[in-house]
């Protein structure tokens, strides 16, 4: 071979591995399109899981890497709303809480719903609120309630929750076009608590022996009369009342002593945890009185059974009248006249009525007093 041709092949030579180095580095960065274009080229995304709840999704938007679908992120918003677009009546919704202490004791449960407006409108016309009682099942944990179709009201609602010997409290809502759902209603229901009356004298000295009625007056129905008497420190304790306005009244022998008064006695404090309740009280006070005796007899001397026996006061503003009947031998007694002037009257059918003044005075006991009917011809 010649050297020129020697020379010409090691250059051919020469050339060949160079373009094969250049090749091998091209390879290693090559990446392989598919068939369609660069476009096709993209990595395919990877599609994210749908939240199973509300508090997933919430979290979902700040964990990194993870991909949300917005349609997700939105039902999610929307889980605890009610579209009331379109409602002619409302609804009402809400809890009970029971106190620990009346777990026990709770027979039923009744809520009530009762629209606050007279019945009778200003033409004169007669409508009568809306009123609906619902009863409410008890199972595991709070109780709760829903009232529907509860018609649109200019006026308020009052809520409340009832239990036979118990505590309950209401609540004002409004429903009307503008807040046709109330569904954040909490109503409790709680024991009575206890309440004392103290009876003292114009000295404050205790009464002994007096007895005390408390006469449930208006709402809440359902309430019992309660009835004590005073022990020795003058005071009587009832140990389980329930909250609302009572009348008062105190006697003595059945006949009674003082002005009836009014009184409220509050729900106390809710015991949602075991421990006392705090009590209440009421002073009462009764002037100190002495008893009077009265026998009623014919003219023969025999007494006369059954003759009704009054006694006025008649030297004070307000007007006190006491009565008693007299016995089979024609005795009757007033247990308590306080000093003073008193007009006693004594009638008796097929009698002339009689009268006679008497003078109570302080600190001395009065003279039994005589009576003569005589009989109508």
């Amino acid at each position: 071979m010649r050297t020129r041709d020697s020379l010409i092949l090691v250059g051919a030579l020469g050339l060949c591995a160079a373009a094969g180095l250049v090749l091998m580095t091209q390879e290693s960065f090559a990446v392989e399109l598919p068939p369609g274009g660069p476009a096709a080229a993209a990595p395919a995304a990877v599609p994210a899981a749908a939240p199973n709840d509300a508090a997933e999704a919430e979290a979902a938007p700040t964990s990194p890497g993870r991909a949300v679908p917005v349609e997700a992120t939105a039902r999610a918003a929307d889980a605890g709303r009610t579209e009331t677009t379109g409602w002619t009546k409302g609804i009402l919704r809400g809890d009970i809480q029971l106190a620990v202490s009346v777990l026990d004791r709770i027979e039923s449960i009744t809520v009530a719903v009762e629209e606050a407006r007279q019945p009778t409108r200003d033409d004169g016309s007669f409508h009568p609120p809306y009123r609906m009682v619902v009863p409410v099942r008890r199972g595991v944990g709070t109780p709760t309630f829903e009232v529907r179709d509860v018609p649109f009201s200019e006026y308020p609602y009052v809520v409340s929750v009832y239990a036979p010997g118990l505590n309950g409290t209401r609540r004002t809502v409004t429903v009307d076009a503008s807040s046709p759902l109330v569904d954040d209603i909490v109503l409790a229901i709680t024991p009575g608590s206890p309440f004392s009356v103290l009876l003292r004298d114009q000295d404050a000295a205790p009464y002994a022996g007096l007895e005390v009625k408390l006469l449930p007056v208006g709402e809440p129905l359902g309430r019992r009369a309660s009835v004590g008497t005073s022990d020795n420190f003058g005071s009587v304790v009832f140990e389980d009342m329930l909250a609302g306005d009572y009348q008062l009244a105190v006697s003595l022998g059945g006949q009674p002593i003082g002005d009836v008064q009014t009184i409220t006695v509050q729900s106390g404090r809710a015991n949602f945890q075991a421990g006392a309740q705090h009590g209440q009280g009421y002073t009462v006070t009764i002037p100190r009185g002495l008893p009077q005796t009265v026998q009623v007899s014919d003219v023969a001397g025999y007494g006369v059974a059954d003759a009704t026996v009054t006694a006025t006061a008649a030297d004070r503003v307000r007007l006190t009248v006491l009565e008693a009947t007299t016995d089979y031998g024609g005795k009757a007694e007033f247990a308590h006249l306080t000093p003073g002037m008193w007009q006693l009257d004594v009638d008796k059918d097929g009698f002339q009525r009689s009268h006679l003044m008497v003078k109570i005075q302080a600190g001395q006991l009065p003279t039994p007093q005589q009576v003569r009917l005589v009989r109508l011809r």
